[in-house]
């Protein structure tokens, strides 16, 4: 007699083996695109913190000070081509709030010391802080 199919207990294995693989390949998936979200919200920083400095530097040089409102604006570029796993939330001229995946990290901004320049800052003592500015351990 001629076989056709499957037997019952070879399809068992294989749904047992597609499970175990896809077990171990969704966390790592996930991972990935965390990583992916704190580095897009990185660039974005960089690139906020490149417009506040380059905008501090022009109000200097014509004896003028950035404001508030003028921060503000700036700032509003972070929610830019923001989705939902993955955003800044401005809250005011000083505040802002990052969002990866539920996950909120507070940023403050503060200016430099030395330079009088705005910076964006956050608790380093938070792993998620400590990624998203790119200090991680």
């Amino acid at each position: 007699m001629k076989r056709v199919g499957f037997s019952m207990i070879e399809l068992v294995f294989v749904i047992v083996i597609v499970g175990v693989l896809t077990a171990i390949a969704l966390p790592r998936f996930s991972v990935s695109r965390d990583d992916a979200c704190f580095a897009k919200l990185r660039a974005n920083l960089s690139e906020t913190e490149t417009i506040l400095s380059r905008e501090y530097t022009k109000k200097f040089l014509q004896g003028a000070t950035i404001n508030a409102a003028d921060t503000l604006t700036y700032l509003k570029t972070l929610e830019n081509n923001n989705s939902d796993n993955c955003s800044f939330k401005v809250n005011s001229a000083s505040s802002v709030t990052a969002n990866i995946r539920s996950v909120s990290v507070a940023l403050t901004v503060t200016t430099d010391p030395n330079t009088k320049s705005p910076v964006l800052t956050c608790n380093v003592n938070d792993e998620s802080c400590r990624k998203l500015t790119g200090k991680a351990k």
